[in-house]
């Protein structure tokens, strides 16, 4: 458990007293990762890096209440839940419904779930499996259960010495995500291409906003190596910006085609010609069955 950030309060009777203002549990690796599967996807005159992968889900209660209860908590920590609800009197399932968790009969409910579930699952690709560290502050305490926070969708990072220490060999990983799961539509590619050509004074405010709340929530070490990547243009404080275009969308197989003497897959609708991808841009693309059932199917069951 990485506990973060504590202050001192005056009592009444005049003494004083250290209290935890945040405790901060470190995200475990989710078990529905497990679904996600890499493909060796093929764009027609696409020369560029792309990662296809597939979520090949069942009905596995257990997995999916995982996936519910992974997603709760990048809104509200187990111990900030308790709280409230030991103080209003109310059962987590109906503060959760009431207060943080977007439902589907609400207006927006549905995009809401549709673009943090996508966002959380590609922060969890980065993290999990091309071992990127990706701060997760972006879903807590939003004003509202809609609401879409303004910035880079997913800012990640990874440092090339271990003492942390700045190196030219740094990399930062700026992420769009475009999510279409209520249907089979793979021009989320385009979108997310056009969305991820950003310039590096926007990514700035974007990691200025996050190193603040990230203080704010306790997470003193993340925000602390947020502020590193604040300082590029600074002498020996240079680094790798990567741009990832991510794009998911509820398609449920890609086309087969014959290549050489192998079959590969290939997403249709998408021609690897038209898109500007530049060095150090690359794109990822997720497809599924009707990832939208699924998308309610896992919230539905943030209960806890």
């Amino acid at each position: 458990m990485e506990v973060g950030w504590y202050n001192k309060i005056r009592l009444l009777d005049g003494d004083d007293k250290i209290v935890l203002l945040c405790e901060v549990t470190k995200l475990d690796k989710p078990k529905y990762l497990k679904w996600i599967v890499e493909e060796a996807g093929v764009i027609e005159n696409f020369n560029k890096t792309l990662k296809c992968f597939n979520i090949d889900y069942n009905n596995d209660a257990e997995v999916l209440d995982d996936w519910a209860l992974h997603i709760r908590r990048h809104y509200i920590s187990d111990q900030e839940l308790e709280e409230e609800c030991d103080l209003l009197g109310v059962s987590p399932e109906a503060y959760l419904r009431a207060n943080i968790i977007p439902q589907k009969d609400e207006g927006l409910g549905p995009t809401a779930r549709s673009n943090t579930i996508s966002e959380i699952l590609f922060s969890d690709l980065l993290e999990f499996i091309f071992e990127y560290h990706v701060p997760r502050c972006r879903q807590y305490n939003m004003s509202g259960k809609t609401v879409s926070e303004h910035g880079t969708d997913i800012v990640g990072y990874k440092f090339a010495k271990e003492d942390k220490k700045p190196s030219k060999e740094d990399r930062l990983i700026a992420a769009e995500v475009k999510a279409i799961l209520s249907q089979n539509d793979a021009s989320v590619i385009n979108k997310a291409v056009e969305d991820s050509i950003k310039d590096e004074y926007r990514i700035s405010l974007t990691l200025n906003y996050m190193r603040r709340k990230l203080r704010d929530m306790g997470k003193i070490d993340e925000s602390n190596d947020i502020l590193r990547f604040q300082f590029k243009t600074k002498a020996g404080h240079d680094y790798t910006i990567d741009y990832i275009a991510a794009g998911i969308t509820s398609m449920p197989t890609l086309q087969k085609i014959k290549k050489g003497d192998k079959e590969v897959g290939i997403i249709t609708g998408i021609d690897g010609a038209s898109l500007a991808i530049s060095d150090y841009r690359s794109i990822f693309f997720v497809h599924g069955k009707k990832l939208m059932e699924l998308a309610h199917e896992v919230y539905e069951r943030c209960k806890k």
